[in-house]
């Protein structure tokens, strides 16, 4: 029988592992910023429709679009320290970068705990080094 398990992928940190995440960071931030700009002319123009006497409704969705600004600059923030984060790591030291599902066997006999304990995978510039 085959089982699901979750293995944790770790990168050691090298100047291009560096480089790459932090690009794809601040990429995220820029699509961030583009998504925040697309929101409020969308809700300029979806304003701009509606009947001027119902206050409520224009009230409704200006709120709405605070809400969701809201959320993407914490999300932004979240990146921001990121960033922080990955730039102070010193070389050489392993990253958790996530999870992948992997599959284990298990059969009849078999002691569950020691099959199914954590899992990870190192790699070093997207190659992977050891299997622990």
């Amino acid at each position: 029988m085959l089982l699901k398990q979750s293995v944790l992928v770790k990168a050691i940190i090298t100047e291009d592992f560096r480089t790459e995440l932090l690009s794809k960071l601040r990429g995220a931030i820029g699509e961030i910023d583009l998504s925040v700009q697309q929101l409020e002319n969308q809700g300029q123009r979806y304003l701009l429709g509606i009947d001027r006497s119902n206050i409520q409704q224009m009230l409704a969705v200006r709120q709405e679009i605070e809400e969701e600004k809201k959320k993407q600059e914490l999300l932004k923030s979240q990146l921001n320290e990121k960033i922080k984060e990955v730039e102070s790591l010193p070389a050489g030291v392993e990253y958790a970068q996530g999870n992948l599902e992997g599959l284990v066997e298990v059969n009849l006999g078999d002691d569950l705990t020691s099959k199914i304990t954590h899992q990870e995978i190192v790699i070093r510039d997207g190659i992977i080094i050891e299997i622990r």
